[in-house]
C-alpha cells in the first residue's frame, strides 16, 4: 500500500518538472523519469522490493499542488500477487485433493502421508510473504529520502493533512510547529525525513 502525501510549491509545473530533473541529475544514487505532470524517481542500487516515489504535479492559483505516493513498484506487486494466488489456488487444490472431495481428484494413501509434499505449496507462498517483507524493511530508508530530495528541489511545503501530521509528530517530539501561512499551510519550514518515515508503509 503507497502512502500518500500533499504538498504545495510556489513554482509552476515546467519549473517544479525542471527542479526534479537537476536532483535527479545531481543525484547519482538515484535513476527516475521527468514529464511536465508526473516524476517517477527510485533508488538506483536497492532489492527488488524497492520504493517507487511518484510525485503527480498540477497547475493551482497558488502554484503547484504536489502529490506524493511512496510504495513498492509496481510491476513487482503485480507480480507478486499473481504469485501467491497461484500458490494459495495450489493450495487449495491440495487440500482437496487431501480430502478427496472429487473422485477423479484425490491423493493416494501413500501420498496423504507425506505432509512435506502437501504443505509444499503454503510454504511457498509463506517464504514469498516474508521475503517481501524483508525487502521493504530493507528499503524502509528509501521513501523519506526520494521524498525529501524532490520536496528540496520543487520548494514544497506539506499541506491539508500531511501538514496536521506533521505538526502532530512534532508535538510529541516535543519540537515546536513550524508556523503557519495565513491560509494555513505550511511554508515556515521543510518536511523532514523522520517526519516522511512516519507516513510510509513498509
Amino acid at each position: 500500500m503507497a502512502a500518500r502525501s500533499e504538498y504545495l510549491s510556489r513554482l509552476n509545473p515546467v519549473e517544479c518538472a525542471f527542479k526534479a530533473q537537476g536532483a535527479i541529475v545531481a543525484e547519482p544514487s538515484v535513476v527516475g523519469m521527468v514529464e511536465d505532470s508526473l516524476v517517477l524517481v527510485r533508488k538506483l542500487r536497492s532489492n527488488t522490493f524497492h520504493t517507487v516515489v511518484r510525485a503527480r504535479l498540477k497547475a493551482v492559483e497558488d502554484g503547484t499542488r504536489v502529490v506524493l505516493t511512496a510504495g513498492m513498484d509496481r510491476v513487482v506487486f503485480v507480480f507478486g500477487c499473481i504469485f501467491l494466488t497461484a500458490f494459495l489456488a495450489i493450495s487449495v487444490m491440495f487440500l482437496l485433493a487431501y480430502l478427496r472431495v472429487f473422485q477423479s481428484f484425490q491423493f493416494s494413501d501413500e501420498d496423504r502421508k507425506n505432509w512435506l509434499f502437501l504443505t509444499m505449496p503454503m510454504i511457498c507462498a509463506v517464504l514469498g510473504v516474508a521475503l517481501a517483507q524483508l525487502g521493504r524493511y530493507q528499503a524502509r530508508h528509501e521513501a523519506p529520502f526520494l521524498t525529501q530530495m524532490l520536496v528540496d528541489a520543487m520548494g514544497a511545503k506539506a499541506t491539508g493533512k500531511t501538514a496536521g501530521r506533521i505538526r502532530s509528530e512534532r508535538r510529541k517530539e516535543g519540537r515546536p510547529a513550524p508556523p503557519k501561512s495565513a491560509s494555513g499551510d505550511d511554508f515556515g519550514s521543510h518536511i523532514d525525513a523522520v517526519d516522511v518515515g512516519d507516513m510510509v508503509d513498509v
